[in-house]
């Protein structure tokens, strides 16, 4: 399975998505990350556009600490995605405000508060599954919570800096 990861991180939480891979890997699950070294005059490279393409599905990644340039690029991923109907799971650090993907498909996570946002990724899993996109769920599911939980991670390690 591939899983393209769009992401907008603040410095301290740079090295989740190359974790979020390598963790993925011993799960046979490649995670595509964006190339933001080209952009073209649509915002995203070739290579880019190509992942999303490629994915059976995608993550969106954003925390509080993210600068608005990364998050003006996960906005037009996202849209790249949706013109491909690409399932996609939002993970927003709670106190974000987002837009682009109805609130009723985001799943807010408390860095302090790992689980707490367990419910609310079930129902947008449940939403995916109604929408046809059966195959591979339960991976979804724990991709999705492997990033929560190197974010979370990624707290404590900033804490005890």
């Amino acid at each position: 399975m591939k899983v393209f990861l769009s992401y907008a991180v603040g410095q301290w939480d740079a090295p989740i998505a190359a974790r979020l891979r390598a963790v993925a890997a011993a799960y046979d699950i490649s995670i595509l990350l964006p190339d933001r070294t080209q952009v073209s005059n649509n915002g995203l490279s070739a290579d880019t556009q190509n992942k999303i393409k490629q994915s059976d599905a995608v993550i969106v990644l954003v925390t509080k600490t993210a600068p608005a340039f990364t998050t003006n690029l996960v906005n037009r991923e996202l849209q790249a995605a949706a013109q491909l109907n690409k399932p996609i799971i939002p993970l927003i650090e709670q106190g974000v405000s987002f837009q682009g993907i109805p609130n009723s498909q985001v799943v807010y996570f408390m860095r302090s508060n790992p689980s707490a946002h367990e419910s609310s990724l079930m129902k947008v899993l449940e939403q995916i599954r109604g929408q046809r996109w059966k195959k591979d769920l339960t991976t979804l599911g724990w991709i999705a919570g492997i990033a929560l939980g190197l974010v979370a991670l990624s707290e404590l390690v900033s804490d005890e800096k």
